[in-house]
């Protein structure tokens, strides 16, 4: 689409027109960790078609690592979102809050992306005082108030290419270029600690914990997971199976590394709470192949071209899955109506996910073990 002095698109019968190409663009998407690493298209798509503006971005404090120096952005803008959560019960801190969406304003932005679709995100954008603040029509929350051109969204379109009809109605050609990207500091920080822990290079990262009780698998299927398809990892060069998790989900890990001790056979590091979310993504980067649930790092590995296998239970993986990788998952869900959020009812989704089996998820690591990206 040529870009002109006039630039405009028809989205599902709605044109939207800005008066000239932007030269200050803010994407608004703070969380969570995975939502994060799949909104990357989304600078990419803006980088490629105003080369010339500054592309900043909104992310919340403690994700900020994911997406720190990425080539396609300008400014990653810090959000503490947990310091400002009570702002109503500290003066100090609403007077810090006040100042943050003052600064936010200072930006002088004359176009704004809201991918969140939350009230927070809403309020960013409204704060900017943008003449352009592009959010998705019917947001959750009333954070479509924030926008001033509203973008209908395909119920059944995955997240990222909801995400991008967005800059689409812009006049930014969607890019779906997932690539990350690994921090210099992230790289030097999982460097050290694998020298430490002494994990060789090929190694099988889990991604086993999450913080919905319902994504969660059966604890003993991890391990009989692994005690069943040792012989293939081994084969394939295999010997060390790192777990990953943030800070405070160790008694989700720590049983599941014990009992994979005593039955698979492979040397265990439980890496929990023990790497930044930088370092996160170095490691995820250097995995022979990762099997995770619906969590972040599955998002880490299909934007770094890691081979995974993923575990979905109550959400979809055509919507909600690794982008453009569904048929590397295994979906207890199948074949069941599904509330959008059935996975918050812990008894629900631990129902949903106790339908996938050992079986179904073994097949798919054999077979991703014998394509040529993983073959040692």
């Amino acid at each position: 689409m040529p870009l002109g002095i006039a630039l405009s698109t028809t989205i599902l019968g709605v044109t939207l027109r800005m008066r000239s190409k932007p030269r200050r663009i803010l994407i608004v998407r703070p969380s969570a960790l995975g939502d994060v690493c799949r909104t990357v298209p989304l600078a990419w798509s803006l980088r490629e078609a105003f080369p010339k503006a500054t592309v900043d971005w909104v992310v919340e404090d403690r994700w900020m690592g994911a997406v720190q120096g990425h080539p396609a952005v300008d400014r990653i803008i810090e959000f503490p979102k947990r310091e400002f959560r009570r702002w109503w019960r500290s003066v100090p801190v609403a007077v810090r809050a006040l100042q943050w969406f003052t600064k936010l304003r200072r930006g002088r932005y004359d176009l704004v992306i809201d991918a969140q679709g939350l009230a927070r995100s809403g309020l960013m954008a409204l704060a900017t005082g943008a003449a352009t603040r592009v959010g998705h029509q019917g947001s959750r929350e009333f954070a479509w108030l924030g926008a001033n051109r509203r973008v209908p969204r395909h119920p059944d379109a995955h997240v990222v290419d909801a995400m991008l009809e967005l800059v689409t109605a812009v006049g930014a050609p969607a890019r779906a270029d997932m690539r990350l990207e690994v921090s210099v500091a992230g790289q030097r920080e999982w460097q050290t600690a694998r020298e430490r822990a002494a994990i060789r290079p090929r190694m099988l990262l889990l991604a086993t914990t999450n913080g919905w009780e319902g994504k969660r698998w059966i604890d003993e299927r991890w391990g009989a997971l692994l005690h069943g398809t040792r012989a293939e990892l081994l084969a394939s060069g295999v010997h060390d199976v790192v777990l990953t998790g943030a800070p405070g989900e160790e008694p989700q890990t720590a049983p599941i590394a014990e009992l994979l001790r005593q039955i698979s056979g492979l040397r265990i590091h439980d890496m929990t709470g023990r790497l930044s979310v930088a370092a996160t993504v170095a490691a995820v980067r250097d995995a022979a192949l990762l099997i995770g649930l619906d969590s972040a790092p599955i998002h880490m590995a299909a934007g770094l071209g890691t081979p995974f296998v993923g575990l979905y239970g109550a959400t979809r993986p055509l919507i909600d899955g690794p982008y453009g990788g569904a048929e590397w998952c295994v979906h207890g869900g199948e074949g069941l109506e599904l509330d959008l959020h059935a996975h918050r009812d812990a008894g629900r989704g631990a129902s949903v996910m106790e339908r996938i089996s050992v079986e179904a998820v073994a097949a798919l690591v054999r077979r991703r073990l014998q394509s040529a990206e993983v073959a040692a």
